[in-house]
């Protein structure tokens, strides 16, 4: 083969590859495509060459009607062959191959066609064979166009092997209209050649075309079918256009009416009838469907059905048509529902926090402003405890019980919430009188005073109760529960498992309170709280041998307030840790002006041990004032060993290595325990005011106090004993010599620091006279 050949035919192998494979092998079914037609024109073509061999002498015309009948056979069979195996036909060589053999069989039938005609002109004389035989050249040409255009190199060979044998025998025959015949046939053949390559370009449009909606389709269906929404589309009669797979899923019906053309009308109907859609929302799709609204503005709005939600969206279209969209809401409303009801519940006991109590109560009011209301503010008596001895876990399953326990105690109309730790709220709105209110009190507390069973540990917590009443104690929610809460107050402060209803009083207590940690706050930023000392006698030498340091705050208006109505508040907001550090300094201060030989006592709370730096701040004192370490006493109490004996050891033996002494102050009240002697490096123990009571006429009382006093002093540690007052009671507590200093009004009430020097500057004598 010539190069220029193989490198057309190269070359249009490769345009051949630039086509997407199914629309190539388009092309190749083309060929084998109307069997029907290509048989009847073998089988005519095969007749008429055998009818013009016979009434013709030449046997070469026999020859060629034999060799047409073998050969369109043939094709017959390789045509049915390519229509069983279409299916395997699926890439570009398989494709090439088939039609590799179909062009290699249409041009040996198409050569047998030329020299057929050929030989009837040339050989023959008979004008019946020579026009038979030209009849059906011409019939061919024209199936050429209809059956071969799409392949343009095969087409154009089939023109070459038939046009030329028919015009080399046209001319080959001297004659000289034949001549002019086979000069007509020259453009006859390159018209054959125009129409075919016209209808080539046709075919490739049209496959490629179809190609591409046949893709688009796909494409759309699939992206339909696979939304997550549902969709419909109506057009300006209201008819189904379309609808997608998810839609039969959402709104489940009978798909026979979710059909091209069924009415909107009808297919709301038949979900109306099978509860799918409810009556009222029915009536509601179908208004928008009739109603079609021109202005392109969708509409939305939800659709509820048993326990889903959907959300439907119509977007009207420009030509009339409405187009549906349904959204399964649900997942979404759940975790909506979830959000919200953990904004308004407990996490751990799952009951109404303060947010959803506020509500519902705000809600109570307004439906019967007048009507009796209750607030019952419900505090754990020992929880801090069972926290502390049992751990969290025990202490989480006590508060889970405890909401078991009230939500089974009150009624059933009646709300229980958790506002935090152990707080719990009940709302009891169904009370007639006041009565029932404190029986509902009386039970909460009887049901939480009973042992409650945690795993294999027994627990006896117990409950306080506050209460509050509307209209009576306001008609604001905000203002009720602060009642309530200030009541809580004052029934624990009456002793474990009481109840107490809210006071005017109260309130008037709390906004006084509230001022005087207003006031306190402005005198502790400008340092305005004096110290006060108040002496401790040696009974040994009858000497003044240490001053306890006391706070005294004298307030501009309202004179000289006790430390019992300030130090708690300055503890419960922190502002013990401030106060402490201005007393310490003062106190330091002070001492480093009087007689060596006399110490001062400052007493340490509890949350400055847990909030600052104790160490640090002793340090800084002593180098301030420069007093020497020794002369320095802390004062702690028995309630600050119970939190963290660790901690405190550790701490109190760093002052230890200073140099500052330790004593145990009020030693005999709250959790006394004889073990904190022997622990804590202490140097001296101070017995409570309390044992002295009775003294005087108990001997019972007397023995208590010598047994506490003979065994410090057997420990080595210094014994004072508060509150002594009067000389018999001196006396009593002097008898068996082990006790070293007393503390009390019989020698001198705390005073500010120039009268105590004044007091440390007289002799032994005078002081010896004042106790005398």
């Amino acid at each position: 083969m010539p190069l220029n050949a193989e490198a057309q035919m190269s070359t249009e192998r490769n345009q051949k590859r630039d086509f997407p494979v199914e629309i190539y092998i388009s092309m190749v079914d083309s060929l084998f495509a109307e069997l029907r037609t290509f048989l009847l024109g073998a089988m005519v073509a095969f007749v008429a060459a055998v009818y013009a061999s016979s009434i013709s002498p030449e046997p070469v015309l026999a020859v060629c009607a034999l060799l047409l009948g073998v050969v369109g056979i043939a094709r017959a069979v390789h045509i049915l062959s390519y229509r069983h195996y279409r299916g395997d036909v699926q890439t570009f060589e398989a494709a090439r191959q088939w039609e590799r053999a179909y062009t290699i069989g249409a041009n040996i039938y198409v050569f047998l066609l030329g020299v057929w005609c050929f030989a009837s002109f040339y050989l023959s004389t008979s004008a019946v064979a020579q026009l038979f035989s030209l009849a059906l050249v011409l019939a061919h040409m024209v199936g050429v166009t209809g059956r071969n255009f799409a392949n343009e190199r095969f087409v154009d060979m089939q023109i070459v092997l038939l046009a030329t044998p028919v015009i080399l025998g046209l001319v080959l025959t001297g004659n000289i209209d034949f001549i002019l015949l086979a000069g007509f046939f020259l453009p006859f053949f390159v018209g054959v050649r125009s129409v075919a390559a016209r209808l080539r370009d046709i075919l490739l449009n049209a496959v490629i075309a179809q190609r591409d909606v046949s893709v688009l389709a796909t494409r759309f269906d699939t992206a339909l079918n696979n939304m997550p929404h549902g969709i419909a589309m109506f057009d300006s009669h209201g008819r189904l256009v379309v609808v997608n797979k998810r839609w039969s899923e959402l709104l489940p019906g009978d798909t026979n009416l979710l059909k091209s053309g069924v009415r909107g009308e009808a297919i709301l109907a038949a979900y109306a009838d099978s509860g799918v859609v409810s009556a009222a929302d029915h009536a509601r799709i179908v208004e928008v469907i009739r109603r079609r609204p021109d202005d392109r503005v969708p509409l939305k709005f939800d659709l509820g059905s048993h326990d889903r939600h959907f959300s439907l969206t119509f977007q009207p279209m420009g030509n009339g048509g409405l187009v549906i969209v349904v959204e399964d809401m649900t997942a979404q409303r759940q975790s909506e529902e979830r959000i919200d009801h953990m904004a308004k519940h407990d996490a751990l006991t799952n009951l109404p926090n303060r947010n959803l109590f506020t509500e519902r109560l705000e809600s109570a009011l307004a439906v019967a402003p007048d009507a009796l209301l209750a607030v019952l503010f419900v505090d754990l008596d020992n929880f801090k405890q069972v926290n502390d001895t049992l751990g969290l876990p025990i202490g989480d399953s006590l508060l889970i019980e405890v909401a078991d326990r009230l939500k089974f105690t009150v009624g059933e109309n009646d709300l229980v919430a958790r506002f935090g730790a152990d707080e719990f709220v009940v709302l009891q709105v169904d009370a007639s009188c006041v009565n029932e209110v404190t029986a509902l009190a009386g039970r909460i507390i009887a049901a939480l005073q009973d042992i409650i069973q945690i795993d294999d540990t027994s627990i006896s917590c117990g409950a306080s109760v506050g209460i509050a009443l509307a209209p009576r104690d306001g008609t604001e929610a905000d203002q009720l529960i602060k009642c309530a809460d200030m009541a809580l107050n004052r029934a624990k402060a009456g002793g474990k498992g009481m109840l107490h209803f809210y006071e005017e009083e109260m309130d008037r207590q709390a906004q006084a309170r509230r001022a005087t940690e207003m006031d306190l706050r402005k005198a502790i930023q400008s340092n305005e709280l004096a110290v006060y000392f108040q002496p401790l006698l040696n009974l040994k030498s009858l000497t003044v041998t240490t001053c306890e340091a006391l706070v005294r705050w004298p307030h501009p208006t309202r004179g000289m307030i006790s430390p019992a109505e300030f130090i708690p508040i300055a503890e419960e907001t922190g502002l013990i840790i401030e106060l402490g550090r201005q007393v310490i300094v003062k106190a330091c201060t002070a001492c480093a002006a009087w007689p060596g030989d006399v110490r001062v006592a400052v007493n340490l709370s509890s949350i400055q041990f847990e909030r600052d730096d104790v160490v640090a701040l002793v340090e800084d004192a002593l180098a301030a004032s420069g007093l020497a370490p020794d002369r320095l006493e802390l004062e702690i109490t028995e309630t600050l060993l119970l939190k963290d004996s660790d901690g405190i050891l550790k701490v109190l033996q760093q002052l230890r290595s200073m140099g500052v002494r330790i004593a145990l102050d009020d030693f005999g009240t709250g959790y006394s325990s004889l073990s904190y002697l022997h622990k804590f490096p202490l140097q001296k123990v101070k017995i409570d005011r309390s044992f002295l009571k009775n003294i005087e006429t108990d001997q019972r009382s007397v023995k208590l106090l010598h047994g506490v006093s003979r065994l410090g002093a057997e420990l080595g540690l210094t014994v004072v004993v508060e509150g002594v007052e009067t000389h018999a009671q001196m006396r009593i507590v002097d008898q068996p010599g082990a006790v070293t200093e007393i503390q009390g009004f019989i020698l001198s009430p705390a005073v500010p620091d120039k009268d105590l020097q004044s007091l440390l500057g007289r002799n032994n004598q005078a002081v010896m006279k004042k106790v005398a």
